[in-house]
């Protein structure tokens, strides 16, 4: 959902009534020498060559640029890849002027050397470590199983907004868990309380109150389809959701975007179109 809702759109979120062999030490040697760096600081708009496709390459492992933008300008430093840096900047706290410098250079080299692949076994998954942010937008599940995940956008960039509007009780609108753009998970409603994030919805054609039986999740993203998921926000939400699923033993199948489950179909269109599900349903294992 939209967390950023109008009144109207937001009411629809409150109560409602019922209703193989292992390869040889040659391997590691190449993973090793294939590793992705950050290349050196001084690139800016206009410039071009092997250290720009280096950048892009870099950006695009941390989900602040796709493999499809970059190709359509491998090597240029354009107006995307301008974009895709000023997007990391800002959300590790440099000032985004879109001009890889050197505080920019050191804060990849950071996150390139700390990404490491979402877990791939199901059924390894502690609960993450979250920051307790409690809504007052929640009411009882009147006994119902939770056995479904449902995954949201904000709608907006602005976490520390989105989370404020989902801790104002006359928004109406909350969610189990927010994740932020650096990853940061809040937890706003216990897991055993009805949160108000799904509205009026239907599980696979279904009619039903898909907030008494579910998790809601929100990712901070304005949903356009051009704003990338944050490598942090994949590797917490593989996380979160392989704990759920596991705690919880939710069906792979229930674990649906807004869109999968809103009446009238169209109503909702989250998570955005760029978001990764194969992704997190390998993280997650199924």
């Amino acid at each position: 959902m939209t967390v950023r809702a109008t009144p109207t759109r937001a009411t629809a979120n409150a109560p409602a009534s019922t209703a193989a062999t292992a390869p040889r030490t040659a391997a590691p040697a190449r993973a090793a020498s294939t590793a992705l760096t950050a290349p050196p600081a001084g690139l800016g708009k206009g410039d071009s060559g092997a250290k720009v496709k280096q950048l892009q390459q870099g950006l695009v492992k941390l989900g602040y640029l796709t493999q499809a933008q970059m190709n359509t300008g491998t090597g240029s430093f354009g107006p995307q890849t301008e974009a895709a840096v000023k997007k990391f900047q800002a959300d590790h706290k440099i000032s985004a002027t879109g001009y890889y410098g050197t505080q920019t250079a050191a804060a990849l080299t950071k996150a390139l050397k700390t990404t490491t692949p979402p877990p791939t076994e199901p059924g390894k998954f502690t609960k993450p470590a979250v920051i307790s942010a409690p809504s007052p937008n929640s009411d009882s599940r009147n006994g119902a199983d939770i056995d479904t995940i449902v995954l949201h956008h904000t709608g907006t960039n602005n976490g520390s907004g989105d989370l404020s509007w989902m801790r104002n009780k006359d928004s109406k609108v909350s969610a189990h868990y927010m994740l932020d753009r650096d990853g940061k998970i809040y937890q706003l409603v216990g897991d055993t309380r009805r949160a108000w994030h799904a509205g009026k919805g239907e599980l696979h054609g279904v009619p039903t109150d898909v907030n008494a039986r579910s998790i809601g999740i929100e990712i901070v993203n304005d949903g356009s389809g051009k704003t990338a998921f944050t490598e942090a926000q994949y590797k917490s939400l593989t996380k979160l959701v392989g704990y759920l699923k596991q705690e919880y033993d939710v069906p792979a199948k229930n674990i649906v975007g807004h869109k999968d489950v809103a009446v009238p179909k169209g109503r909702k269109d989250d998570p955005a179109a760029n978001f990764d599900w194969a992704r997190l349903r390998k993280g997650i294992g199924g």
